[in-house]
């Protein structure tokens, strides 16, 4: 049972949380110092008195600690087959803040619902994502609409200068999260709460499709099957959930100009590569992964080194078996190639590890119990999204992806809920 000394820390822990969840969709700076203060905070609490020590010690305890800390591990023994150190480090900070993000908001959630009645921290926080979203989503409408920035009617649309692959995923993370709240029924009795996430779906939608990221289309539309699968009461309500997100596809190729136009260039992209022209969207995808695949071939237990893929790729530039053009890009557009480049086998196992616990600590999803619906729901749906998305994108390496995946999992995987997750 949990002494009312952690209970006394409860509101600025739920502050520290929610403005972590409102600015991750708008402010990169923010979102990092707010993490920094969350973890000073945590650890000025374990030294000051014994007693919160051993209360937190209860909530260090979480179900994805050792996955999300394994990537840094390898990366870290990466490092002794590193020559350029500096990038070696710098990957291994990044990947440290997955695990660092990740332990600090599901302590923040299970220390803020650990009183005697408990609270709804959790969802809370995920409402107040969804509106920082909306609130990113504004500002992209806006300057699609020419009120600010210089981008009237310019396609892809992008607000602040985020990325619009990043930005398109990141809404469809927010597309899940409204999803959750659909699913989980809270919606029925709230006619406040309907209409806040009807008007997110329609921005959210807007976003993802004029942000023209076919990374996050691929995601979407595997995320929709393996939900539907799972979900299903039966094998023909699958089959017509398959067959109607089929058809809404070919609709939209057939109807939208902007997905015609974006699923027809893959295939002349190809053709065009087909025929030794590489430059192209598609064409420098290939080159990156074939030169990724032949860094793993060269080590295949781990790799060239956690900090000597750009390297690596300057010497395959300088033997003339890759353009140079392709220096500009810092991975190969493809999480899974960049662990088997830089770290081999051990990488990627410990990437796929990482998903996999977070696939059987969130299934089933039809058998949860009411309260587990939403986040089973939600972190099924972002893991399978990252898993796809991740074919085309090395989603880890983007500030904004690895700080959200932190935030969802943290919200959804956590001790608090991890004995129900676990039961079978």
């Amino acid at each position: 049972m949990i002494a009312p000394l952690i209970l006394d820390q409860r509101k600025p822990m739920t502050v520290i949380l929610l403005l972590f969840a409102l600015l991750l969709p708008l402010s990169k700076s923010a979102v990092t110092v707010l993490v920094g203060i969350a973890a000073l905070y945590l650890f000025s609490l374990a030294i000051a008195k014994g007693a919160y020590r051993a209360e937190l010690k209860h909530f260090l305890d979480q179900p994805l600690l050792v996955p999300v800390l394994l990537p840094v591990g390898v990366a870290i023994a990466g490092l002794s087959l590193t020559e350029h150190l500096s990038d070696g480090l710098g990957i291994v900070n990044k990947l440290a803040t997955l695990p660092l993000a990740y332990l600090v908001i599901a302590v923040l959630v299970d220390a803020a619902d650990s009183g005697p009645s408990g609270s709804r921290t959790a969802e809370t926080a995920l409402l107040v994502f969804i509106a920082g979203v909306l609130l990113l989503d504004g500002i992209a409408a806006l300057t699609y609409l020419g009120i600010i920035g210089q981008r009237k009617f310019t396609l892809p649309v992008y607000p602040m200068n985020v990325h619009h692959i990043w930005f398109s995923n990141l809404n469809a993370v927010g597309l899940y999260a409204a999803l959750s709240f659909l699913f989980s029924g809270m919606v029925k009795s709230n006619r406040a709460l309907r209409i806040f996430l009807a008007v997110f779906l329609g921005f959210a939608v807007f976003s993802i499709l004029f942000s023209l990221s076919r990374t996050a289309w691929f995601g979407l539309f595997a995320a929709g099957i393996v939900l539907s699968y799972l979900l299903a009461r039966t094998k023909r309500w699958f089959l017509l959930a398959l067959a109607t997100m089929i058809a809404g596809c070919l609709l939209a190729y057939q109807f939208s100009a902007i997905v015609q136009s974006r699923v027809n260039s893959i295939f002349s992209d190809i053709a065009l590569y087909t025929r030794g022209e590489t430059f192209s969207n598609v064409g420098d995808r290939f080159v990156m992964w074939k030169a990724a695949f032949s860094m793993f071939l060269s080590n295949p237990l781990m790799g060239v080194g956690t900090g000597d893929y750009m390297a690596t790729m300057r010497e395959y530039v300088a033997a003339g078996t890759v353009p140079e053009r392709i220096l500009g890009f810092n991975q190969p557009h493809n999480m899974y190639l960049f662990a088997l480049a830089t770290n081999g086998l051990l990488g990627l196992a410990a990437l796929l590890f990482l998903f996999s616990r977070v696939l059987v600590l969130s299934l089933p999803l039809r058998e949860a119990q009411p309260g587990q619906k939403q986040f089973r729901f939600l972190a099924v749906a972002v893991a399978v999204h990252y898993l796809v998305a991740g074919l085309t994108d090395s989603l880890f390496n983007i500030f904004l992806l690895r700080y959200t995946f932190a935030f969802i999992m943290g919200t959804c995987v956590r001790e608090s809920v991890k004995s129900a997750l676990i039961s079978r």
